[in-house]
């Protein structure tokens, strides 16, 4: 009887977590955060003052237009990082690709004079690399991974292999 409390436990605190933050989509309810992380080709430390802010308002206008929600965002004079909750269409790797991609053109355009001081390379203005890890929404993996596993155990199976065929 203890199994079956603590499965109801389980199932109560995740539906109230899903419930209240999930979004929805098309055809879909998704609760999925970001932590994205990249730096300046060769690690140059400037993205500091007009630049920085600036990087900031275009990291806002891409995640406006893709309908990315930004939870939390620090540019560091040598490397960026943000939080943020996308829908499901975007990869996570697509993610990375809109912010960095979408920004070094717009930076270049807009301050190529003082980023040609410290990345030579024509064209650049990010490092290839980044990294990104998912962010749990207050449901910790070993809660998700404890009510999965459980699940198999709750429920009494109505019909055995084959059943449905027996002709007694």
């Amino acid at each position: 009887m203890k199994d079956a409390e603590r499965q109801e436990t389980l199932k109560a605190v995740l539906h109230y977590f899903y419930q209240d933050n999930a979004k929805s989509g098309s055809h879909c309810r998704y609760s999925l955060q970001y932590h994205l992380v990249w730096i300046p080709k060769y690690r140059r430390s400037f993205l500091v003052g007009e630049i920085a802010e600036r990087l900031k308002q275009i990291l806002k206008e891409i995640a406006r237009d893709y309908r990315i929600r930004i939870i939390a965002m620090e540019v560091m004079p040598d490397h960026v990082h943000m939080l943020i909750e996308a829908p499901p269409k975007y990869a996570p790797s697509k993610l990375a690709q809109i912010f960095k991609g979408i920004s070094s053109r717009r930076m270049r355009q807009e301050f190529l004079d003082v980023i040609k001081r410290y990345i030579w390379k024509d064209g650049t203005l990010w490092a290839i690399g980044y990294y990104i890890g998912s962010v749990s929404d207050a449901v910790t993996t070993d809660l998700v991974r404890e009510y999965i596993n459980n699940q198999k155990s709750e429920i009494e199976p109505q019909f055995t292999q084959g059943c449905l065929f027996d002709l007694k």
